[in-house]
């Protein structure tokens, strides 16, 4: 019998002991799509990626750059946490990364997944409230192979983690080594969500199945008779369930269906018990090195002729093995037919292989130009060279790539000169010509794209004369919307495409940084001055009805005070002035 009581590394304080028959939740209020909702968080476990609940609803642009397995939020020891399961664009509090180890989650905190979804942190107590239903006391795996040697574990605290390096399962790394190594050292772990028992997947190399089917991202509810199996054909168990009623107090399902009981001692020395909880901090902690050498290998080495195969994930032999083994079967047989005849095998093998090596070096051939061309910094032939490539390889997405980069070097610098030149029109040309030579590149668009609206920022700002300017009414208002529009429909998109420029041409790097700091002026100017300007005609047009050019005067002479830099403020006052009801006559005038 093995009895695994762990011993937590910290143990809750008085403060929390006191507050024991009280729970923490979690609200995350959105900071950048308000129109979201708010979340609310009352279990222990809260799963974050762009297929769970809430976030699948979401519009997909919201979470397209959301990985299915973003991030965890749990309650550990009355501690909120937050995960980053190593996702592709990351988790952030406060603005920092969130890496290997899960980062507490405080009241205030702005917590944001994938740049785009942000929301603020609030934390709360509430009364722990007995559940009216049955409640789970344990979870019994029991083998469904008897000759296996493999004992049930029963599980009376979560979460359960299973691991490769935990004694649970290590225990038969000598008798089964291979089976063993097929469990990671993070596989899976088994947790309670609204008091049922639920299994999910850690990312886990071999995978973990329910009733044959590999789990996904999603966690899925335990129920009894199903089949869990971790990593292959060897750990598979019959899940039992052991509930207490709520109102009865009764125990019920305490022996498997189809069990007959027997003597509970004997029984005990041969079974698991599963006595003390995981840590989710201990679940959530990834720590890549080590994951690269916990992580079984997926191919096995053939079973001998004869011998019973190990469970396990076959083996896929690439065809030149397979070629080679051939090969020296062939030769042994041949072994004693003396001499010549193995020279003969050794001759045709050199052949074959010449053929194959030769057969490569001239497929790899443009390939090889186009490295030596990038080398050699002739980017533009490199450029033109890639993109005549691409036509015959349209699906190669290495060679789209490689295009992509190549014509960033070529054509970048030239466009930065036009730039910083003011040669507008120029810069545009430089633009239409990449679009035009990357037509059959996918990757290029984008870019192409990001370079104009520098462009078309750059030329705004130098015809007002400068980021500070005057902002001209009925002249700037829509040329600022619509660059900060371009901006807000996809920032980290735009953000990638620039950051890729700047990868290729470093000399893009100062450019960039101008772009951005114009789009934060014009940000502040639309919330600031537009939005002055809009305030202003909504009062000027209240005051036309009035026939009091006097107060037509006043408003205008209060916005002028306040917002020193809106320019044509007398030209506004004058068409409000002329138009019908305001006092000043019945010329006409455009309503603005």
């Amino acid at each position: 019998m093995l009895c695994r009581n762990r011993v937590p590394d910290e143990m809750p304080d008085a403060g929390m002991q006191a507050a024991a028959a009280q729970d923490l939740y979690i609200v995350l209020k959105p900071t950048l799509h308000p129109e979201l909702g708010e979340i609310r968080i009352e279990g222990d476990l809260f799963a974050i990626g762009r297929n769970e609940s809430p976030f699948a609803g979401y519009e997909r642009s919201l979470v397209a750059e959301m990985s299915r397995r973003h991030a965890r939020i749990f309650i550990d020891r009355g501690v909120a946490y937050v995960a980053d399961l190593d996702s592709r664009n990351g988790t952030t509090v406060n603005g920092v990364r969130v890496k290997q180890k899960p980062q507490r989650l405080r009241a205030g905190d702005e917590v944001c997944f994938c740049g785009e979804l942000a929301y603020r942190v609030e934390l709360g107590m509430h009364l722990r409230v007995a559940p009216a239903t049955a409640r789970l006391l344990s979870i019994t795996l029991v083998p469904e192979r008897d000759d296996l040697g493999l004992q049930p574990l029963v599980i009376s605290s979560f979460p359960f983690l299973i691991s490769k390096g935990d004694e649970v399962f290590s225990r038969y790394a000598d008798a089964y080594p291979h089976q063993v190594n097929y469990v990671s050292r993070r596989h899976a772990h088994i947790f309670l969500k609204e008091g049922a028992p639920f299994v999910e997947d850690l990312g886990s190399t071999n995978g973990t199945f329910v009733d044959g089917t590999r789990l996904d991202e999603h966690a899925v509810e335990l129920g009894e008779g199903n089949v869990l199996a971790f990593g292959g054909r060897h750990f598979v168990y019959r899940v039992s369930l052991q509930w207490e009623s709520a109102s009865e107090r009764t125990l019920t399902q305490m022996a498997p269906a189809g069990q007959e009981v027997v003597d509970a001692q004997a029984e005990a020395e041969k079974t698991t018990f599963i006595a003390a909880p995981d840590s989710f901090l201990d679940i959530f902690c990834v720590d890549a090195e080590a994951k690269q050498e916990d992580e079984a290998p997926v191919e096995v080495a053939e079973a001998p002729a004869g011998a019973a195969r190990e469970d396990g994930p076959p083996r896929r032999r690439a065809r030149w093995a397979i070629f080679l083994s051939e090969l020296a079967e062939a030769f042994g047989r041949e072994r004693g037919k003396g001499s010549r005849r193995r020279w003969q095998w050794a001759a045709a093998a050199a052949v074959v292989l010449a053929l194959a090596g030769g057969g490569l070096y001239l497929r790899g051939a443009p390939e090889r130009e186009l490295a030596a061309l990038m080398s050699s910094g002739d980017f533009a032939r490199a450029a033109a060279l890639a993109h005549r490539q691409l036509t015959e390889r349209p699906e190669d997405a290495a060679l789209a790539a490689q295009a992509a980069d190549a014509l960033l070097k070529a054509r970048v610098p030239e466009w930065l000169t036009q730039v910083q030149a003011r040669e507008f029109d120029r810069a545009l040309a430089v633009v239409a010509d990449m679009r035009a030579l990357g037509a059959a590149n996918v990757e290029v668009a984008p870019l192409a794209a990001e370079l104009e609206w520098i462009g078309n920022l750059e030329r705004f700002i130098a015809d007002r004369g400068g980021p500070d300017a005057p902002i001209r009414i009925f002249t700037d208002e829509d040329r600022i919307r619509a660059l900060v529009e371009y901006w807000r429909r996809d920032p980290r998109g735009h953000q990638r495409a620039l950051a890729r420029i700047e990868a290729q041409v470093p000399g893009f790097g100062d450019q960039y940084a101008r772009a951005l700091s114009l789009l934060r002026k014009l940000e502040s100017d639309e919330a600031v001055y537009l939005s002055a300007i809009e305030r202003l005609k909504t009062a000027l047009e209240a005051e036309r009805g009035k026939g009091d050019e006097a107060a037509l005067d006043g408003v205008v002479r209060d916005y002028a005070e306040r917002y020193p830099r809106l320019e044509g403020l007398a030209a506004l006052r004058q068409r409000y002035r002329a138009l019908p009801g305001s006092g000043g006559g019945d010329e006409g005038g455009d309503t603005p």
